[in-house]
């Protein structure tokens, strides 16, 4: 293709032309060639994907309360739901996501292995607002507990060759 040619796409290309002419590489004849420039589809939006990017954005507008992996985290006021969608709209988060991502903070190993009687709670600054109770403390022994018989389950059953 000569550098005329490339012109001629490139002013094709400036008019919003879908309908090219090239010539081919075989021939010296021209050749009309419809294209598509096609988007990559989006990836659907997954309350997961919506929790996990509300999580990120707790974790860098609150980092006491919500601290990154590998530190521990911390248990969080009794209520801090309602200060998290307080400032909801401020930090650019919708109600839902703000809820799911404050769910999935506190729905895994992690928090639960953090829940012990006696600790100090933190509200979204980081300052003291409570302490972790026994019964607390018990429930969240009992959630890890629950959680790694339904993972010794699954590693049983994919032993197996059942699916889920």
């Amino acid at each position: 293709m000569g550098f005329e040619q490339l012109a001629a796409l490139q002013a094709q290309l400036k008019r919003g032309e879908s309908s090219k002419t090239v010539a081919s590489r075989s021939t010296s004849s021209q050749v009309n060639v419809k294209r598509e420039i096609k988007q990559p589809p989006k990836p659907p939006r997954t309350s997961a994907n919506a929790a996990a990017r509300a999580v990120t954005t707790l974790q860098r507008h609150f980092p006491r309360a919500f601290p990154r992996n590998p530190a521990p985290k911390v248990p969080l006021k009794v209520g801090i739901l309602k200060d998290v969608l307080a400032r909801a709209a401020s930090l650019g988060l919708s109600e839902r996501d703000a809820r799911n991502g404050v769910k999935l903070w506190c729905r895994g190993q992690r928090y639960w292995t953090c829940l012990i009687e006696g600790t100090v709670r933190v509200d979204l600054n980081g300052a003291n607002a409570g302490v972790v109770t026994a019964a607390e403390a018990e429930y969240g022994t009992s959630q890890e507990k629950t959680r790694l018989a339904r993972r010794r389950e699954q590693i049983a059953r994919s032993a197996q060759g059942q699916p889920r």
